[in-house]
């Protein structure tokens, strides 16, 4: 009898692994020199936060902005994801730093 729930859980945990993965609410910022911070848009996505990390780095590089590592923070679902970047864009212009929009999302071509 006490190997079932282990049993059970093991077949949840497969259940789980076999289903399409729901998409995450992100956007990517990345940090520039003198002071500047590069935001993109708000996007839906199922891709893996290194390749949208890459791809907003390809976009800044291919606009000559120079730039730290990538970051896309992630929510469940938009209202929350747009919450979290105005708070970013209220703090970064609070700290005094040159936020630039950058209209991207992972679909649009650099």
């Amino acid at each position: 009898m006490r190997r079932r729930p282990a049993v059970l859980l093991a077949v949840f945990l497969a259940a789980g692994l076999a289903t399409p993965a729901a998409a995450d609410w992100r956007y990517c910022l990345a940090r520039g020199p003198a002071g500047t911070v590069y935001l993109s848009t708000p996007f839906s996505s199922v891709d893996a936060m290194v390749s949208l990390g890459e791809a907003f780095g390809r976009r800044l590089d291919t606009e000559k902005r120079a730039h730290d590592p990538v970051q896309c923070p992630r929510a469940g679902d938009a209202a929350a994801l747009r919450a979290m970047r105005e708070a970013a864009l209220r703090f970064n212009r609070q700290e005094g730093l040159t936020v630039v929009e950058v209209n991207w999302a992972p679909d649009t071509k650099p």
